[in-house]
């Protein structure tokens, strides 16, 4: 009789013989199989989670700015305003108390989206679409901010946000959406 730890080095294979010598081909493959169906099932999920981590990111920057300016605007008693630079993606936080040197200083070392995540529009409180240039969303202390629907775009991917200027909640898309900053319904998707 075998002593136990010469037991669990001996194997049976499939055919039911003592088997000291390794795999069979049958077990090899059967292996190959098992972690070929793994895989088929687990790229797919990770080639969407890493091409659209962009716009997940820059869409949790805004939320999280946003939140962030509501809570400071109310605690400091002041109107934090949130400047965004459609033509290079950036952003950057002024006070309505700032003289225009202090607010063209902060300018000039802008917060950056992620990489190839592009800010594709942003609709405005009086519901224009603005496609260029400079873009600004004011958080009042009163806790109510302008009402603003930010488009991102990534490759052939966008998201919408929306911002709602009194409940403080953030609407998300995992689309392009035209929302009217005036109502919540949608009019048109891409």
């Amino acid at each position: 009789m075998a002593s136990p730890v010469v037991r669990n080095l001996i194997r049976i294979s499939i055919t039911g013989k003592l088997n000291k010598q390794g795999f069979t081909l049958v077990e090899l493959l059967l292996v190959i199989v098992l972690m070929g169906v793994i895989l088929v099932l687990a790229v797919p999920s990770m080639r969407d989670s890493l091409t659209g981590d962009h716009l997940k990111k820059a869409s949790r920057q805004f939320i999280g700015m946003e939140r962030k300016l509501r809570g400071e605007a109310v605690r400091d008693q002041i109107d934090y305003i949130l400047c965004v630079d459609l033509p290079n993606s950036a952003y950057w936080v002024v006070t309505s108390g700032m003289t225009p040197e202090k607010q063209d200083e902060i300018k000039k070392s802008p917060k950056h989206l992620p990489a190839d995540v592009v800010i594709a529009d942003i609709v405005d409180e009086s519901n224009k679409k603005k496609l260029d240039g400079e873009a600004r969303i004011v958080f009042g202390k009163n806790n109510i901010c302008s009402p603003a629907i930010i488009h991102l775009a990534h490759e052939d991917d966008f998201m919408t946000i929306v911002i709602n200027p009194f409940l403080g909640v953030t609407d998300i898309y995992d689309k392009y959406v035209d929302v009217s900053v005036n109502d919540s319904g949608t009019s048109n998707s891409r």
